[in-house]
């Protein structure tokens, strides 16, 4: 298969078959206690024609999704305020707890 570059190049590649063994969440926590967790899972392996000229490693382009868990404390939570039928604008939100 040929595929694009971004600079509008074509280059032969070919789709690489895989098994995912392990996806691991990364966490984080904010300062205001908020927690995120993250992961990539990888949807598909593109191994390309070139090769790293610093380590003669073949070039793999990947496509993958980003998954995004947030644990907020209950603090801050709120409600998006209700609309009124057409009404504009944003909310101020409501308070939560």
């Amino acid at each position: 298969m040929k595929v694009r570059l971004p600079n509008g190049g074509e280059i032969e590649a070919m789709n690489v078959d895989f098994e995912t063994i392990k996806e691991d969440w990364n966490e984080y926590k904010l300062e205001d206690g908020t927690v995120l967790k993250f992961k990539t899972v990888v949807s598909s392996i593109i191994r390309t024609e070139n090769y790293d000229p610093m380590t003669g490693d073949p070039v793999y382009h990947v496509r993958s999704t980003n998954i995004l868990r947030v644990k907020v404390p209950a603090e801050m939570k709120r409600l998006p305020a209700a609309k009124k039928p057409g009404e504009e604008g944003e909310g101020e939100g409501v308070e939560v707890g």
